[in-house]
């Protein structure tokens, strides 16, 4: 897998160029897997629209995340890579990290939340990483990541806020207006943002028609705090089940993107309707979702997010990577854990 890749490639839209979008779609259509956009005939009578999902659960490591860690690594000279890579991650970035660090032969540490959900450190560590638990959120966790990747002069691989992470999750969206090109919604979680910053950046470049949904967790709205304010803003806390998205500040990067192109509001949901959610997709459409994973379907089964009767909705559907307690407590009906 190994690549010699040092660019240069000019900024446009809060330093991230269509051309480095181009760059990371070629990347990952040679490393990665294709994740399917699957039709959903029940929920689509159900909420009388049609509804397509982006089933980045079935990306290797579970979760979209290892599409930004791939073009982040391919971005550096091999050298630099080679000297070994850090990063922080509330779960699936450090999967994805240690996947691809195993798969070039490098070495690599997660730092993580003391928080983290068992089922993402075992697979983190299986992968061959050196599995670090360090703070209460990811802040703490991030903060100490960067000082050691200083400290052994490691490459830092960001989970959300990067120019190259931004335009490796905008494939997504690529994949997405590929495969069924009438699309005119989607919806995708929020989290650090550069998943919503992608999406914008390809609905601006390939389709500008195509309305694009932010969801943020009740509990975790830094995104819509930093709006309001005009800045990225840190949250004193998070409060919320979704892991993937329990983000106090936004990354300044996929901000600035945000804060140029998105035209519709965030929708936030409470972890019981990404609970629902979740139980919808595994009862009913046999796919297995985390709570931010389900984050996008939650919003319109709420009606959080409204869309006309003829609306063809694609939802992202970010990660499968749940712990089982907290799955078989949603299939016995939620209440309090």
């Amino acid at each position: 897998m190994a690549e010699k890749a040092e660019l240069a490639f000019g900024a446009e839209v809060g330093q991230v160029s269509w051309r480095m979008v181009q760059q990371a779609r070629q990347w990952i259509r040679q490393h990665l897997r294709r994740t399917p956009l699957l039709e959903c005939p029940e929920l689509s009578e159900q909420l009388g629209v049609r509804v397509l999902l982006k089933l980045e659960n079935l990306q290797w490591t579970g979760a979209f995340k290892v599409r930004g860690g791939l073009v982040k690594l391919l971005s550096v000279p091999e050298e630099m890579r080679q000297r070994g890579i850090v990063c922080a991650s509330t779960g699936n970035h450090g999967k994805g990290v240690a996947f691809l660090a195993q798969r070039f032969g490098i070495p690599a540490w997660v730092v993580v939340p003391e928080t983290t959900p068992p089922v993402k450190t075992h697979a983190i560590e299986a992968f061959g990483a050196r599995l670090i638990r360090f703070g209460e959120t990811y802040a703490q966790a991030e903060t100490f990541a960067k000082a050691l990747a200083q400290e052994r002069r490691l490459l830092f691989v960001p989970s959300f806020d990067d120019p190259f992470v931004v335009a490796a999750q905008a494939t997504i969206a690529w994949e997405i207006l590929e495969d069924a090109p009438e699309v005119d919604t989607l919806i995708v979680p929020v989290g650090g943002g550069a998943l919503l910053a992608g999406s914008l950046l390809t609905a601006h470049h390939l389709k500008p028609s195509l309305r694009v949904i932010g969801v943020e967790a009740e509990g975790a709205a830094a995104l819509t705090v930093s709006l309001q304010a005009g800045e990225p803003v840190t949250l004193p806390s998070v409060q919320t089940l979704a892991d993937g998205m329990a983000v106090s500040r936004p990354g300044a990067v996929p901000f600035a993107v945000i804060q140029a192109l998105l035209d519709e509001p965030i929708a936030l949901v409470t972890d019981d309707e990404m609970m629902e959610a979740v139980r919808v997709l595994l009862t009913h459409v046999k796919v297995v979702a985390e709570l931010a994973g389900a984050a996008a379907l939650a919003a319109l089964l709420s009606g959080k997010v409204i869309v006309p009767p003829d609306a063809i909705v694609a939802c992202v559907v970010s990660g499968g990577n749940i712990e089982p307690i907290l799955l078989r407590h949603i299939l016995d009906g939620g209440g309090e854990l």
